[in-house]
């Protein structure tokens, strides 16, 4: 009788134990932000923790699309103005936007109305091939690009509004929380939507495209909510405008290189390596999908699996990295991950093998999050208070002028020496940048991290 009842005492302690631990496991899914906080910081940070789980269900649509592009029968310059021509859209509207968002104490509705814009036309993409019967694929090109101009007004303003409702030392937390969850998100949808797409057109149940237009549909309807929620977040009025009001003397604006050399030297210098690291990156950018397709014949659902792979890894990474940036700072970490996330061009080149490129692109995305974390914090930390939309969007407009310019130049340098050759040349552009981070940093004060 008394083994019996301590047998019941055991499997009611052991119940009780499991119920703990799923409750601690499903806090830390559901409530991303420290109980300290529990004030308003702490639920703007709750929200943009949660509103990043549905916007990442069109982030899976949109990992498609240039695949989608492919299949409608787009050319290998279409693909690359996919890649080249949102970069011209930002360089024309960051800037503008930043001076617009800066005079306006009420940023939040301007960003939501036009990232709701960008999401229509992902709406619009689903019922597109239902509006028109020919140039399917330079129609579904140009939407994707038109689509560029309220992302990026929207993109001018977010990074300054993180910066100004998460504090600092919380930065590095709680950007790994946020794309460490759309990465589990897309893991998963992406798996599924790759599957999707093959077995539909294999079973015949929906022909090509409305296999894809449903994929859309799907993300559209989830963006949605991510729409919804960041209606709730509450934001301080801008620095810049508050400045304004009162006549205080701001910090010089950024209105050129020129000035900004003179008057913010290391952001110059994050800005130069990272433009010179970035390069090898958009030389080869729109080359990988059309290597991928068209010369190793990868199928929808290989892509969707190496997005999954890809972004599993990026959770991992990011568990990681947070922590070895906690012990080796920002600056260390970033010297030491942009050498290793320089390599995956090479791997691609010289092993064009689809299993072993789904190893390379799990491995450099275990790596991403330190360059991510750290450049990003780094980033931040450089642009002052009360201009750093204006810094920001200048930084970003530099970065356009080569994502603009170098793709078109990878492509015309792959027709005449091949792609995997070109993977190469893109390689050590990017591994020269990365030896700049080392050789020649940015000085920026280490910032508490949690």
């Amino acid at each position: 009788m008394n083994r019996r009842k301590k047998s019941v005492r055991d499997v009611h302690h052991m119940t009780s134990r499991g119920a703990t631990w799923l409750a601690r496991a499903r806090r830390a899914l559901l409530t991303p932000v420290n109980p300290a906080t529990a004030d308003q910081t702490g639920r703007n940070i709750n929200y943009l923790c949660s509103e990043v789980i549905w916007a990442a269900m069109l982030s899976t649509a949109a990992a498609f699309n240039a695949t989608y592009a492919l299949r409608l029968g787009a050319s290998n310059e279409m693909i690359t103005w996919l890649s080249s021509l949102p970069a011209l859209i930002a360089m024309l509207v960051l800037i503008p936007s930043a001076r617009f968002l800066e005079s306006r104490s009420n940023r939040i509705s301007w960003l939501w109305a036009s990232l709701l814009a960008a999401r229509l036309g992902y709406g619009l993409l689903a019922i597109l091939p239902w509006l028109i019967s020919s140039h399917r694929a330079e129609a579904v090109i140009w939407l994707l690009i038109a689509i560029q101009i309220p992302s990026n007004f929207f993109a001018a303003g977010f990074n300054p509004l993180f910066a100004d409702i998460v504090p600092e030392r919380d930065r590095t937390w709680v950007i790994a929380r946020r794309n460490s969850l759309a990465s589990a998100v897309v893991v998963v949808l992406t798996f599924l939507a790759g599957q999707w797409l093959v077995l539909s057109s294999r079973l015949r149940w929906f022909a090509f495209p409305i296999n894809f237009q449903l994929l859309y549909l799907l993300g559209f309807i989830g963006s949605l909510g991510s729409s919804f929620i960041l209606l709730k977040i509450k934001v301080p009025p801008s620095k810049a405008a508050a400045s304004a009001r009162s006549g205080k003397p701001s910090q010089p604006r950024a209105n050129g290189l020129r000035n900004m050399f003179r008057v913010n030297r290391d952001f110059s210098i994050i800005m130069f390596n990272t433009l010179v690291f970035n390069a090898g990156a958009w030389l080869v950018g729109p080359l990988y999908i059309i290597f991928f397709v068209r010369e190793l014949g990868a199928t929808d659902a290989w892509v969707g699996l190496n997005t999954t792979l890809a972004n599993a890894a990026v959770i991992v990474g990011y568990i990681l990295w947070r922590r070895w940036i906690r012990m080796l700072g920002n600056r260390r970490a970033l010297a030491i991950s942009a050498p290793l996330g320089a390599g995956y061009a090479f791997l691609v080149s010289l092993f064009p093998n689809l299993t072993a490129i789904l190893v390379w692109g799990a491995c450099v995305n275990l790596i991403n999050p330190g360059i991510n974390l750290s450049h990003f914090t780094m980033l931040l930390k450089l642009a002052p208070d009360d201009h750093r939309t204006s810094y920001l969007a200048l930084f970003s407009t530099v970065m356009n002028v080569g994502a603009f310019v170098l793709p078109m130049i990878g492509l015309a340098l792959a027709n005449i020496l091949g792609i995997r050759t070109v993977l190469l040349i893109g390689g050590g552009i990017r591994l020269v940048g990365a030896i700049l981070f080392y050789v020649h940093p940015a000085r920026v004060p280490e910032a508490e991290i949690l």
